[in-house]
């Protein structure tokens, strides 16, 4: 496959999901019930020499680990159906920044080994790509620093974030995910706002934003001011019912 539409050998991921697949070799008992649109099929050089081999698209993987009892499946399956569904049907989409703890998940090296759990699942279905690896170390990143995640536990404790970009100011401040042109033109201000009183730019850091990747200016937890200045330029005064919050 592509970076753009990737490709796995169908064999090998029931392999990974279904051991026991591999050893009474009916794997078609298995890819049967994957929808035709979500698999392919790759002339490809084996053993045996060159053979058309079912493949699987990025739907039909997951799928497929949807549908496994295996160790390495069910944390990814605990994630999926426990966090991103239920943040779809709440919100309409789901983000790291917005995603809420899980009871079950929350302590730090339970999340990492969950992740840890999916690397070694991705490496035996043949790798992770530049975009979900970048992916991935930011989610660490955050997880390590104890930010966004779990931004509540911070407020009023005098625990100082490293780096906040403004994406997560807005929804912490009840604004929501904004869109494109409304960021670039509330990080403008607020990088302007910035400069009047360093004398420089913010720091950038590479980021996965919006399904592609882009340097991102990153603020201090001392500098949220400068952030929430140039959110209210743009925005006006976050909601009423934020406010009503921060008053009880």
């Amino acid at each position: 496959g592509t970076s753009d539409i990737p490709e796995w050998v169908a064999r090998d991921v029931v392999d990974v999901l279904y051991p026991l697949a591999s050893t009474n070799k009916n794997y078609s008992t298995y890819l049967e019930k994957v929808p035709s649109n979500w698999k392919g099929s790759r002339n490809l050089a084996t053993p045996g020499g060159n053979q058309d081999l079912t493949t699987l698209f990025e739907p039909g993987l997951y799928y497929l680990i949807a549908r496994s009892d295996s160790p390495k499946a069910i944390s990814f399956q605990k994630w999926v159906f426990e966090e991103v569904l239920p943040s779809i049907r709440r919100t309409g989409g789901y983000s790291v920044s917005g995603s809420s703890v899980d009871p079950l998940l929350q302590g730090r090296k339970e999340r990492l080994e969950i992740i840890q759990l999916g690397m070694d699942l991705f490496a035996q279905l043949g790798g992770v790509d530049e975009r979900t690896e970048l992916q991935i170390k930011d989610l660490v990143r955050d997880i390590v620093l104890a930010d966004r995640l779990n931004r509540q536990s911070l407020e009023g404790s005098g625990s100082k974030r490293l780096e906040y970009p403004i994406s997560d100011r807005l929804v912490s401040l009840g604004y929501g995910v904004q869109p494109g042109n409304v960021l670039k033109s509330i990080g403008q201000m607020a990088s302007n706002l910035y400069k009047a009183r360093y004398g420089r730019r913010p720091p950038q850091r590479e980021q996965f934003v919006d399904g592609t990747t882009r340097m991102v200016r990153l603020y201090s937890e001392e500098d949220l001011d400068i952030v929430d200045e140039a959110i209210k330029r743009k925005l006006g005064e976050p909601p009423v019912e934020l406010l009503e919050g921060d008053n009880s």
